[in-house]
């Protein structure tokens, strides 16, 4: 199983540069069916915005750990599985910065699996940490910058051999410059949309917008234009990450969160794809 996992490896690291190419291929009638079985069937991820939405201020989640019970949303959905998981499995760098040599963010954070899985995961990749350790680890994501995607994810079940999919939930901490999603655009639509973003969170941009194009920059999914010197923004495209938000000069780009019950829904979706509490 560890050769068959360095395969892998080898293979993601070599050829991750012709990542939106092979995206493209997803589109084809019969290749793209045979790859969404392969490396997409079953997926479901959550991209969390690094922005606290306007509408989430009042909200506290109520975790079992005492100094995390004031996190405020959305940070602690994360944060609420890493604390019910009997297991976390810590990569020793993102596979996805280390494969484009990333020269913008640090390399060392890697992605955090939890569930029974986790126990299949080649040692050589990274260890088992404590719950502590992996709240810290979230911790240095955030300050970093680093997007929180959270779900059941094929594509790490299977070069990872971390098996069944239905035993492994991924916490991908990704940067704008070379995340493997930015090829969302270039895949099959029944694909990408199996990458959302928070149930009721709407991304909008005011008319303090100059049109300086910086959102469109960090916008990973292109789901930013620039029209008549204003940021338009594509609301089915549109993943609700909020770098957008934060590197806005004008304070123009606002996250509003319109389901305030979103938490319970997440858990509840997330819950019925991987079990973390398995032994």
């Amino acid at each position: 199983m560890g050769r068959k996992t360095m395969i892998y490896v080898r293979l993601i690291k070599r050829g991750f540069r012709f990542r939106f190419g092979l995206a493209k291929l997803t589109r084809l009638p019969l290749l793209g069916r045979m790859m969404d079985h392969a490396f997409f069937d079953g997926d479901d991820i959550f991209i969390l915005p690094k922005e606290r939405p306007t509408r989430t201020t009042e909200i506290i989640v109520d975790l079992p750990a005492p100094e995390r019970e004031d996190t405020v949303l959305p940070s602690a959905v994360v944060r609420h599985f890493v604390e019910r998981s009997r297991y976390h499995f810590l990569m020793n760098d993102c596979i996805c910065r280390t494969s484009a040599q990333c020269h913008d963010y640090p390399r060392d954070l890697g992605c955090l699996f939890l569930g029974k899985a986790t126990l299949k995961i080649d040692p050589r990749l990274g260890r088992m940490v404590s719950k502590e350790e992996a709240l810290t680890h979230l911790d240095r994501c955030e300050k970093a910058g680093l997007v929180h995607l959270i779900g059941r994810n094929k594509i790490d079940s299977v070069w990872t051999s971390a098996t069944p999919k239905e035993d492994l939930m991924t916490i991908c901490n990704c940067c704008p410059c070379c995340c493997l999603w930015k090829m969302l655009p270039d895949l099959d639509p029944d694909i990408s949309q199996k990458i959302k973003r928070l149930p009721g969170l709407r991304v909008l941009i005011d008319d303090n917008c100059l049109g300086c194009g910086k959102c469109v920059e960090v916008c990973y999914v292109r789901a930013i234009t620039i029209h008549d010197g204003k940021g338009v923004i594509d609301e089915e495209s549109c993943k609700g990450c909020g770098r957008c938000a934060t590197v806005c000069p004008e304070g123009a780009v606002h996250l509003e969160l319109m389901d305030e019950t979103f938490l319970e829904k997440v858990i509840q979706e997330l819950d019925t794809l991987v079990d973390v509490t398995k032994d």
